[in-house]
């Protein structure tokens, strides 16, 4: 199978250990873009192609809880936490 600039593509799935991953509750409809964790707190933000930008809260027994949801116009492809501290 061809791949990027006609290159063999020679990937496999990774897989793995899991049993720290946490599975957040109100997953993106649709493909994720980009994911960061914040600098100074439990907080892990998505964007994705469906047009969303989503917050969590991760605690520390691995629960999710959906903390906010930014729409936008269109698909979000990239995101990021300030590094300036209010």
């Amino acid at each position: 199978m061809a791949g990027l600039f006609g290159a063999t593509s020679t990937s496999t799935p990774t897989t793995g250990d899991l049993k720290n991953d946490v599975q957040v509750k109100d997953p993106p409809e649709d493909g994720i873009s980009d994911i960061a964790f914040s600098p100074q707190a439990e907080y892990l933000a998505a964007s994705s192609w469906d047009g969303k930008v989503r917050i969590y809260e991760i605690d520390g027994q691995g629960n999710s809880m959906g903390k906010a949801l930014f729409p936008h116009e269109g698909p979000v492809l990239s995101v990021t936490w300030s590094k300036v501290s209010f």
